[in-house]
């Protein structure tokens, strides 16, 4: 075993329609900054310590600790000893179709057949309360121009802009388009495009593709690149995450008798 893999700890990451499960036991990995797009996450601290700074603000999260992130909230986490962590991922669609009642059904649905601990089940769906995407509000956030750069982003990771391109797209100059990506996003164009493509990467993985075939569609120049940015925001390398994953089925729905 590696020093980086022993670092890493064990990781197991479980997807469904609209509902992602990443379960890191014992992993001393920190993550840059980054945010999630259309995406709610709830983290539950079984063990350890971690520092979580998210808005410019930083709290330490111990045992049985339960954070929220809303979509597009810049955030990072450094490890201050090894932890164990459940971050359930709730996608914004999912989060406002049908009534409370069946979100939180399906969530508890997603975890049993994930976690397969009632106990650990119950904890999450307990925490879950403090999640908004159960309870969401209308956004009075005004759409802003870098709103249509930002979804180009999120649409065509694979899409290799440079600053002198989006900076066209935008009619500004360089400085002006890095300043006002990152005060309205939180993070640079570049980081923004990093982390988009690194995720079209991850889904490219989760289908079985070849690391080689994951780096090209996702925009990378070659596979080393791929590997050493997927290595820094993800904390595993493309085959170990490729081994750890596992896409659940739908749940059988009964006919009704």
């Amino acid at each position: 075993m590696t020093g980086a893999h022993s670092k890493a700890g064990d990781f197991k990451y479980f997807r469904g329609e609209g509902l992602e499960l990443v379960v890191c036991r014992r992993s001393a990995v920190s993550y840059p900054l980054h945010n999630h797009i259309s995406v709610f996450t709830l983290g539950l601290v079984l063990d350890g310590t971690l520092e979580l700074t998210a808005d410019s603000r930083t709290r330490i999260c111990g045992r049985d600790s339960v954070f929220a992130i809303p979509p597009y909230t810049p955030h990072r986490i450094d490890a201050r000893t090894r932890y164990t962590l459940f971050s359930l991922c709730v996608h914004k669609d999912m989060a406002a179709a049908g009534s409370l009642e069946s979100r939180a059904a399906a969530i508890s649905a997603f975890l049993r057949r994930a976690v397969g601990q009632a106990d650990l089940e119950a904890r999450l769906m307990r925490a879950l309360k403090e999640l908004p995407a159960l309870n969401p509000t209308p956004s009075l956030r005004r759409r802003t121009a870098m709103d249509s750069l930002r979804a180009q982003l999120e649409l065509e990771p694979e899409h290799r802009y440079n600053l002198d391109d989006m900076a066209a797209l935008m009619f500004t100059s360089k400085y002006s388009l890095i300043r006002t990506f990152k005060a309205e996003v939180g993070l640079t164009p570049h980081q923004f495009q990093i982390q988009n493509r690194i995720r079209r990467g991850q889904r490219l993985l989760e289908s079985s593709a070849a690391a080689a075939e994951a780096a090209l569609a996702a925009g990378f120049c070659d596979q080393s690149h791929f590997t050493r940015q997927f290595k820094r925001v993800v904390g595993l390398t493309p085959a170990e995450y490729a081994r750890s994953c596992r896409v659940l089925p739908p749940p059988i729905r009964q006919a009704p008798e």
